[in-house]
């Protein structure tokens, strides 16, 4: 029995890379998605030696009529699990000092797009897995935009939750992860997509991994 087709935004690097590998490993089909197709071709390659059913998708979620075409496009490839994990990161400068276009890019990316998605492809998922941040659940000085965003989405998926029962919505509250070996206070990032798994089969409504050693 073939296991369920997912896509995976942002997927070209970071998280998004090793849940794509992670994925194909167990057997899923991967749908890759990212706006550089270099980088996209190079991960697909490297993902079909793993698992030959993979493809990838270029679309930019700030721009809403690519998000409702994404979605058309994952309908007609019958993606079942859609994992939310593009984001723009937390700059970590006051608020004072962020513009108006990095505002507006960060709502468009880090909740709109994953709430268009959800709403979209409501009729047609079985597993919803946000990426969130441990951002979401606590406050920290410099973080205003990104807290913003990540606090939305845990609002949002909170609600859904509460009404919402044809499909699981799991949310991950991570820490630093270490998606390059430098990385200094981060989890292992086979730790971590590995209890994303699990959480998904578990039907898990919530997962928190707390991996600090020292200060977030």
């Amino acid at each position: 029995m073939s296991l369920s087709k997912v896509l995976i935004t942002g997927s070209s690097k970071g998280l998004g890379y090793y849940l794509a590998k992670y994925y194909a490993s167990k057997g899923h089909s991967v749908i890759l998605h990212g706006r550089n197709e270099e980088r996209l071709e190079k991960v697909n390659k490297e993902i079909k030696k793993i698992n030959n059913s993979s493809e990838y998708y270029i679309s930019n979620l700030e721009n809403t009529n690519e998000v409702i075409n994404f979605s058309n496009f994952a309908i007609k490839k019958n993606v079942k699990i859609l994992i939310n994990n593009a984001g723009i990161i937390c700059p970590g400068v006051p608020f004072k000092k962020i513009n108006i276009v990095t505002i507006k890019k960060m709502i468009d990316v880090n909740i709109a797009a994953p709430i268009m998605l959800i709403n979209l492809l409501r009729d047609n998922i079985d597993q919803v897995i946000n990426i969130n941040s441990m951002v979401g659940l606590e406050t920290k000085k410099n973080r205003t935009m990104y807290a913003a965003t990540k606090w939305g989405l845990k609002g949002f998926s909170d609600s859904l939750k509460k009404e919402e029962n044809t499909y699981n919505v799991l949310d991950v509250y991570p820490t630093n992860i270490r998606t390059w070996p430098e990385r200094d206070n981060a989890m292992d990032v086979n730790f971590v997509v590995d209890k994303i798994y699990s959480s998904m089969l578990a039907k898990d409504k919530e997962l928190i991994l707390d991996g600090r050693i020292n200060d977030y």
